[in-house]
């Protein structure tokens, strides 16, 4: 059995897929950027990462079996999170965003 990588989301990264949670599959371990673009969130929009509890860098690797949660930029975050972001700047620094195609969650349209 393979180890499911489960993905929660917070603020209004949630409320944009109708859900907090959902699962991918990772194979192999890939870059937080790669899970970003596989559930269709700008980078720009997340100012936290943690996996497995706890804070951690944009170009932290996910292993499968991880816990990640996102938060966005609006969220109120610890003063202890600080040094993973500033006052300004998201977690990335990348303002692109991925192509608006009506696909929310996991690459599932809402409510389905």
């Amino acid at each position: 059995m393979k180890p499911v990588t489960d993905v929660f989301y917070f603020g209004s990264l949630s409320s944009d897929r109708g859900n907090h949670h959902c699962t991918i599959d990772l194979p192999e371990p890939v870059p937080v950027q790669e899970v970003l673009e596989r559930l269709r969130i700008p980078p720009a929009r997340v100012q936290l990462i943690m996996v497995n509890y706890r804070a951690v860098s944009s170009d932290q690797v996910i292993q499968p079996g991880d816990r990640v949660a996102l938060f966005p930029k609006e969220y109120a975050i610890f003063a202890d999170w600080k040094n993973l972001r500033t006052a300004d700047s998201p977690a990335f620094s990348s303002e692109e965003a991925f192509p608006a195609d009506g696909k929310k969650g996991c690459g599932q349209p809402a409510g389905g």
